[in-house]
């Protein structure tokens, strides 16, 4: 059975993959891979990944990872 820091450790390697990640377009991905009970509508309408896998992700990812709260997206950051 699948648990949300799996979850997290597969968006966040889809993240280093793709460089930009949107959770509109990850969202149907995870339904897909690990199923419905890891996504929900949030009170805005947007589709939301489960808040215990988006603890998980914040825990594992570093400085390399920049959340864009406007784009709603992840993207990669060049180091300096």
């Amino acid at each position: 059975m699948t648990n949300a820091p799996e979850i997290a450790q597969w968006i966040l390697d889809t993240i280093h993959a793709e460089k930009t990640v949107h959770q509109e377009a990850i969202v149907p991905r995870i339904v897909e891979a690990f199923g419905e009970e890891w996504v929900y509508t949030n009170e805005n309408g947007h589709p939301a990944i489960n808040r215990d896998v988006l603890k998980s992700l914040r825990k594992l990812r570093d400085d390399s990872v920049n959340w864009n709260r406007e784009e709603r997206c992840w993207r990669i950051v060049d180091a300096k």
